[in-house]
């Protein structure tokens, strides 16, 4: 072949290899899915009569992840209620996760494949005798950054044959907060009242409202209603478990300004998701509570006649005392709060200097003081006021204390019912007993004891211990508890304890405590 015959095949050659590069188009790579997807979604059934009893239905999915480093699969899945294409009350969402015990529904399988069953417990009402619950959204997220939202995924419906809620919601109890003051002292500021709710419904309970009416017939309001956050529920910051049966605490603010006088719950409105609602004119629950400026009948000078009392064997009494002022035809009852003493009338005594007492018990026993936390003032024309910190006043700083017992018991005899015992009586006895006679005073009893049985070389072989009751007989019987012993003489040690936490030790080895004043408690043991 001649060169210029090659370079002509060459020069061809080329040309149709730059004609095919021009016209045949170039072949993308198929485009990539979704990291995460949605294989499967389904309930076990497609429709459900829940009219004569509860039905259930089971919701299942598939989730497949395409990241190989991934681990951990975890969202939520929304379900919506509707009557034909009208979406109808409360969504209910379930959060998932392929570790169990993270959410509500825990997976099987690995995070490239996983699949979730959930329990729908299906509403028996609703504001329509057919309804269809659908899946309108599924949140996926994986532990290495991927997440999805997919909407309206697929055929995942269940139609609902169920009864008609036409009823409002009931408060089931209606009652005052925790700790609430029956009563109020108000500095012009204004007072909070604080009630408590629980309310039932047929299919869910969504909204409410208190109103109360106070002198003059002024009327302040108070909404309240619960609250969605991921998947749970709360009504004013409780948690409600189930929208049937829910409990709110609900706080209704007095205006600042208002005038003393009594306030008291006129209505009580309630409102299901439905828009059912059930309107109480004379709610059943709370009385009504005074609230009070203390600008009619007032007081000062609170004191007690006698702040420290002897109360360790009996009871003992002292008053409290103050000057009332503005009081319209007489005092006719003075309420004293108490943490641990008594009020034994309500009556107050009046001195012919005017000032005002009532008196005031503090049991025998163990209290050591008794507050007074709170008064309460009622005259003739039913005027009040309020004083102390049970009624949102300032302290009144008034304590009753007991007197101090700093007086160890004081042992005066102690002795053995007889001086020898054998081997077997030893092991037989319940107990070594022994009588200890005690200084009696208008002090702390005895409350307590404890004995220890020693041998010849110091060593404990038994004892006892426990309470005691001081009838202030100045007589203890006590015993000390031992196996069976073998021949010798022993020592038996003992204490007591009093109720003001003082003890004193008596008899003890390496003359550790006190001597007895009679001689130390000393036993023989001899063989059988």
């Amino acid at each position: 072949m001649t060169s210029s015959r090659l370079r002509a095949l060459v020069t061809t050659v080329a040309a149709a290899a730059l004609a095919l590069s021009i016209t045949t188009p170039v072949m993308a790579a198929p485009a990539a899915g979704p990291v995460l997807e949605i294989t499967s979604i389904a309930f076990d059934r497609t429709q459900v009569d829940a009219t004569q009893d509860f039905a259930v239905a089971h919701l299942s999915w598939t989730i497949t992840d395409r990241a190989a480093r991934a681990q951990r699969v975890s969202g939520a899945v929304e379900l919506r209620q509707f009557d034909g294409d009208q979406q109808i009350g409360q969504p209910r969402t379930v959060t998932y996760d392929l570790e169990w015990g993270r959410a509500q529904i825990g997976g099987s399988g690995t995070a490239q494949e996983s699949t979730y069953s959930y329990e729908f417990v299906v509403p028996r009402y609703s504001s329509a005798a057919q309804t269809v619950w659908r899946v309108t959204k599924v949140t996926i997220a994986d532990d290495v950054a991927h997440a999805r939202t997919v909407r309206d995924p697929g055929p995942a419906a269940l139609t609902v044959t169920q009864l008609v809620d036409s009823e409002g919601p009931l408060a089931e109890q209606f009652y005052f907060d925790f700790d609430q003051p029956r009563g109020f002292y108000d500095d012009g500021s204004g007072v909070t009242l604080r009630y408590r709710v629980s309310i039932v419904d047929e299919s869910a309970f969504k909204k409410g409202k208190i109103t109360l009416t106070g002198p003059g017939g002024n009327r302040v309001t108070s909404s309240f209603q619960v609250t969605q956050s991921g998947s749970q529920w709360s009504c004013n910051g409780e948690t409600a478990w189930e929208l049937t049966r829910v409990t709110c605490p609900v706080s209704v603010a007095m205006p600042a300004g208002s005038p003393s006088g009594t306030w008291r719950v006129s209505r009580l409105d309630l409102t299901d998701s439905w828009g059912n609602t059930r309107a109480d004119t004379s709610p059943d629950g709370p009385a009504p509570v005074q609230v009070s400026r203390n600008d009619v009948v007032s007081a000062s000078d609170f004191a007690l006649t006698v702040p420290q009392v002897n109360s360790w064997r009996g009871p003992a009494s002292t008053a409290l005392t103050f000057t009332p002022r503005g009081v319209v035809g007489g005092l006719t009852s003075v309420d004293v709060d108490l943490d641990s003493c008594s009020q034994p009338s309500r009556t107050p005594v009046v001195g012919d200097d005017g000032t005002v007492s009532v008196e005031i018990v503090v049991s025998s026993g163990w209290a050591r003081s008794c507050t007074v936390r709170g008064v309460k003032l009622t005259d003739e024309a039913g005027n009040v006021a309020f004083y102390g910190t049970a009624y949102g006043a300032p302290d009144l700083g008034i304590t009753i204390t007991q007197v101090p017992d700093e007086k160890a018991p004081v042992v005066l005899s102690a002795t053995l019912p007889k001086a020898t015992w054998t081997q077997q009586e030893t092991e037989d006895a319940w107990g070594l007993g022994f009588d200890v006679t005690f200084e009696v005073d208008e002090f702390a009893p005895i409350t307590g004891f404890s004995a220890t049985i020693y041998d010849s070389t110091g060593a404990p072989k038994g004892g006892m211990y426990g309470g005691e009751h001081d009838d202030g007989s100045g007589v203890l019987h006590l015993a000390v508890s031992t196996d069976r012993l073998e021949p010798g003489q022993y020592t038996i040690g003992f204490s007591l304890n009093d109720e003001a936490g003082n003890t004193s030790m008596w008899n003890y080895p390496n003359n550790a405590g006190n001597p007895i004043p009679n001689g130390p408690l000393v036993l023989t043991v001899v063989a059988d």
